[in-house]
């Protein structure tokens, strides 16, 4: 048998056939061989050259922090959490997934908190950079305390927290007495925004001319109290309190007769004259007329006809039974409607959630 095989499209001797035989397969092998090494191996690390990932221990993460968690940073996006492993000591350890040209300026030297994302309250590891440091580079481990967790999740547990430790029985009875007697002092504000009000309406100069006569008029003020003073104490101690006490009757009336003359002359001249002259301007007066009406019959009103305090109980108590439970553990009755928000809609029609009837009706 021969050993060499005749190949018609190789020309040439026997040997000179199987040695490009030889040397085509070999370079065929070395080919595939050059490709799977850039497929498993060039490729993947081609791939992932854009992004920056790094390491960062934590204590603690917050709820809602898991693989696939955004990272945001000034409010935007910025990367992701790519997963999270938790060491013997019970911290954790968060794998970062940053993208290198959102994070311009940012060092190994950034601070961290948890918050939510977005409204719906999803949430997300927030990153906040410091102006000292060194630039980040892929690799790195980090040793972080978060400086707050803002999330819904915590803000609404101590919430709660809070409630049940101050919102006791006493306190509710305490804001029942508060309500009450803050309720007396509602005619008054009541009748102080009528009375500005009415000034506003009435007023018919500047308020520096207003002010200016307010300020001429209590200038000779003390002077009229004084003499309104003497006025009274020479009525008491006069000349016929003295010739009283001596026995003298005659001069007695002759001077009680003067005055009674003085007296007619006040009441039927001074008070006449001014009956007179309001009646000539009554038009000027009817502002302060009605201000004065309105001022008396909204004192009324406001009591709501002695309904408003038993509204208010009502509300009081109300607020008192949103709380249940045995003492030192009470629970909010919260019900979150979320069957009204977009992206919730469609997968409540799905499982077969019915909508609620009306508005706050139960389902």
């Amino acid at each position: 048998m021969s050993k060499f095989r005749n190949q018609d499209f190789l020309r040439g001797t026997g040997e000179r056939q199987t040695l490009v035989l030889n040397l085509t397969a070999a370079g065929v092998i070395v080919v595939v061989a050059l490709v799977l090494v850039a497929y498993l191996w060039v490729y993947p690390r081609l791939e992932t050259a854009d992004t920056l990932d790094l390491a960062v221990d934590v204590p603690a993460v917050a709820p809602g922090i898991h693989t696939g968690t955004k990272v945001i940073l000034r409010g935007a996006e910025v990367g992701e959490v790519k997963g999270l492993t938790r060491h013997q000591d019970d911290s954790v350890r968060m794998s970062l997934s940053l993208q290198p040209g959102e994070i311009q300026g940012l060092t190994d030297a950034f601070d961290l908190d948890f918050r939510p994302e977005n409204y719906f309250g999803v949430s997300a590891v927030n990153l906040v950079g410091k102006p000292t440091g060194d630039p980040l580079q892929s690799g790195q481990v980090l040793d972080r305390m978060p400086s707050g967790d803002f999330t819904m999740s915590t803000m609404i547990e101590k919430g709660s927290l809070v409630v049940n430790g101050t919102l006791t029985q006493s306190m509710i009875a305490t804001l029942d007495k508060v309500i009450r007697y803050t309720d007396g002092l509602t005619p008054m504000i009541q009748t102080g925004i009528v009375v500005a009000d009415r000034m506003s309406q009435t007023q018919q100069a500047m308020p520096s001319v207003l002010l200016a006569d307010l300020n001429r008029t209590l200038t000779v003020l003390p002077g009229f109290s004084q003499q309104a003073i003497d006025a009274l104490y020479n009525m008491y101690d006069n000349d016929s309190q003295k010739k009283s006490q001596q026995g003298s009757l005659d001069d007695e009336k002759v001077w009680w007769a003067d005055m009674n003359e003085g007296l007619d002359l006040v009441l039927g001249g001074l008070f006449s004259a001014a009956g007179k002259l309001l009646e000539s301007h009554m038009g000027e007066l009817t502002p302060a007329t009605q201000m004065v009406t309105a001022l008396t019959s909204a004192v009324p009103n406001l009591l709501d006809g002695g309904a408003a305090a038993s509204k208010l109980s009502q509300l009081v108590d109300r607020y008192g039974k949103a709380y249940s439970g045995p003492e030192g553990s009470k629970t909010l009755n919260m019900r979150v409607v979320l069957d009204d928000l977009p992206s919730f809609t469609t997968p409540m029609t799905l499982i077969g959630v019915p909508y609620a009837p009306q508005p706050g009706a139960p389902r």
